[in-house]
């Protein structure tokens, strides 16, 4: 524009030759003399004053587009083009991953003898797919409306994050409000039935309210089977659906457009939640940080256009239907309990009481969990196991019993590896060598619904008041004084007993006595110890 304006200020004001701007500028003839006559046009025009301020204001353009090629011609364009073409076979049989990328044709080019550049054949590439582009009939979309509270999209998205050290694949189950663009998502490890049926059950109890309708695409959990151009939904949507009182409507095959809102919510809350952070020490943790990262999107608006979206939302959630009911979301399934007192359930064990052994139980299967049940009542819960290789869950609660007439077999046992940490430490520091005591120790707790915390408080308490060799009844008196002063909101020891009653006199009084006869054992061996020195 300047070199422009500069040809027209010497040529008009100046009064200088075509010739002589050429050589003041050192540009070629040809450029003045077009500048001159798209000039001298301008003032011929009808309107020369609008001709003219376009002229000085409007700047050049040139068209390269018929430029021909001067490198990649004759054979080794058609070297090229044929390498494309096999890549346009490959992705129509499904092997995309086996196309050739720019760099591998640009090696086959060199190793043809051929001399050429790599980003000129990048750029070649590129000229082709565009050219592509271009001769394909573009689609025009229709903007919806869509009311509060109508509608809402659902799909699943992939997420992988490190739990518990371990990378893991798990599903998004994501959920988008048409009308204010809401998102809530939740994290399983499969995308299966259960999962569909809990993530729905979740979504609506989150939001207080149903949808009038669901949209699905073409997903395997929601269309049974396809029957011409009718699709038939799943015995777990139409039960759900049925339940909840809600429609659903299924899109076109290849048509994520018509689900546009989730398709968009998948990647913004996955990158939202785990872009940063992907490390979590279990499943829950990583799902209370994908819920409150929902929350924080829901509250503030991402852009000029979503300015009004808390007022949407509350628009969305106040229209929708009634949630009065949850749907109860597992599969019940009979087994027997083999002889190590487990079940097998997907080549992984989970143990049951050792009074089982032998017999059929039923079991409610969640997605992430399993309830057994014994003559109608719960007999043991487990996390699922999701392992490529065989996996156990064994609590060593269900084998008291067992262990009471063979305690040796305690130490070695894969029910004491999997106990917390703490009782492990305990075991191992002062029943070692007494594991029947251990055995009928838990047994009380668990005869008395005392839980493994409750036992390390009172151990804890023993060693606080000076004990170092620490019995099992010891720790079953301690309980039993803390229990106490928590239901009476005081200390577990009184000086002058003015406030306890008989019961908290008896245990306080037999806990003296035990911890008296235990300084008493220690002061004897250390007697002993002294006299044999």
């Amino acid at each position: 524009m300047v070199e422009k304006q500069t040809i027209i200020h010497m040529y008009r004001t100046r009064g200088y030759s075509k010739r002589a701007i050429a050589r003041e500028l050192s540009i070629s003839r040809k450029t003045v003399h077009k500048v001159i006559a798209e000039y001298e046009s301008a003032l011929l025009s009808p309107d020369p004053d609008s001709s003219l301020e376009s002229v000085l204001t409007v700047q050049s353009r040139y068209n390269s587009s018929k430029r021909g090629r001067r490198v990649i011609v004759g054979s080794l364009k058609d070297l090229i083009d044929d390498c494309l073409e096999k890549n346009t076979r490959k992705r129509a049989m499904g092997l995309k991953k086996q196309c050739m990328c720019g760099k591998d044709i640009h090696e086959l080019l060199k190793e043809k003898g051929f001399q050429v550049s790599y980003p000129a054949v990048c750029k070649y590439i590129a000229s082709f797919a565009k050219e592509k582009e271009e001769n394909k009939s573009h689609e025009a979309f229709i903007r919806g409306y869509y009311p509060p509270g109508e509608s809402c999209e659902f799909d699943w998205g992939e997420a992988k994050l490190y739990i518990n050290g371990k990378l893991h694949r798990l599903y998004m189950a994501v959920f988008t409000l048409n009308h204010s663009n809401g998102r809530y998502a939740w994290l399983f490890h499969h995308q299966n039935q259960l999962a569909f049926m809990e993530s729905h059950r979740n979504f609506f109890r989150q939001v207080k309210g149903v949808p009038a309708i669901m949209v699905y695409d073409n997903m395997r959990v929601a269309i049974k089977e396809f029957a011409g151009a009718e699709k038939k939904p799943t015995e777990t949507l139409l039960r759900m659906s049925n339940f909840y009182r809600y429609h659903y409507r299924f899109c076109n095959i290849r048509a994520g457009w018509e689900k546009g809102h989730v398709e968009r919510s998948v990647e913004y809350v996955r990158r939202k939640a785990f872009s940063i952070n992907m490390h979590y020490s279990s499943l829950d943790d990583a799902q209370k940080h994908l819920l409150s990262t929902c929350e924080r999107i829901n509250a503030r608006p991402a852009s000029p256009y979503t300015a009004d979206k808390v007022e949407s939302l509350a628009a969305d959630l106040e229209a929708l239907k009634p949630y009065t009911n949850e749907m109860g979301c597992f599969r019940i399934a009979e087994y027997k309990v083999d002889k190590w007192s487990t079940i097998c359930i997907n080549c992984s064990h989970y143990s049951v009481p050792d009074t089982l052994v032998g017999k059929i139980v039923t079991v409610k299967i969640y997605s992430e969990k399993l309830v057994i049940l014994y003559n109608n009542g719960k007999v043991a819960v487990h996390e699922r196991i999701y392992s490529r290789q065989k996996g156990w869950s064994v609590k060593l609660e269900h084998y008291l019993t067992t262990l009471c007439r063979k305690p040796g077999a305690l130490t070695g046992s894969l029910a004491l590896k999997q106990m917390p940490a703490k009782i492990q430490l305990l075991f191992n520091k002062h029943f070692a060598d007494k594991a029947k005591d251990f055995v009928f120790l838990l047994q009380y707790a668990r005869d008395n619904n005392f839980s493994h915390n409750d036992i390390i408080e009172a151990y804890h308490s023993l060693r606080e008041s000076g004990l170092r060799n620490i019995s099992a009844d010891q720790i079953k008196a301690m309980m039993h004084a803390l229990n106490e002063s928590e239901g009476t909101g005081t200390e577990p020891f009184y000086p002058d007993g003015s406030h306890q009653n008989d019961s908290s006199l008896i245990e306080d009084g037999s806990i003296n006595i035990l911890m008296e006869l235990s300084r008493i054992m220690e002061a004897e061996n250390n007697t002993k110890t002294t006299s044999i020195n």
